[in-house]
């Protein structure tokens, strides 16, 4: 059975400047809670393949708590040159690792998954940071080094 992924929930997250906004996730319903079917490009502390529960507020289901972590990892990138992202892209697939592109150019989100050795992925990017290629924020660690 093909699993329906045709829900958003919606995560408060503060912005760079400390604001307060939303971001809306892909999920699809499963038993009492929500899958995460994306990788989130700016909410912390989730990752793709979470089961978490929300509040629906009038339609609109919003992010509750977690209700069984996946064990993935979520990184968020920004690479600075445009000319670099498409070999930095390539980077992460060779580790295994999947990543969605946001629409702010070079910006993308990351999944590590839970059988992936995060070491090496983590020192691609401390060393791309070291060449200021890139910066990164490690949004959701599952993986322990």
């Amino acid at each position: 059975m093909k699993e329906e992924i045709n829900d958003k929930v919606m995560f408060d997250y503060y912005d760079l400047e400390g604001n307060l906004d939303v971001e809306s996730v892909w999920a699809a319903k499963e038993g009492n809670g929500y899958r995460i079917k994306n990788i989130p490009f700016f909410a912390p502390n989730i990752a793709y393949d979470d089961i978490i529960s929300v509040e629906d507020d009038n339609g609109e289901l919003f992010f509750d708590d977690i209700v069984e972590e996946s064990g993935n990892s979520t990184l968020q990138i920004i690479i600075y040159n445009e000319n670099d992202i498409e070999e930095t892209i390539k980077k992460i697939e060779s580790f295994d690792c999947g990543w969605e592109g946001s629409n702010l150019k070079g910006y993308i989100s990351v999944n590590v998954p839970k059988e992936i050795s995060y070491l090496p992925v983590k020192s691609f990017l401390s060393k791309e940071l070291e060449n200021k290629k890139l910066d990164y924020k490690e949004a959701c660690m599952a993986h322990k080094i």
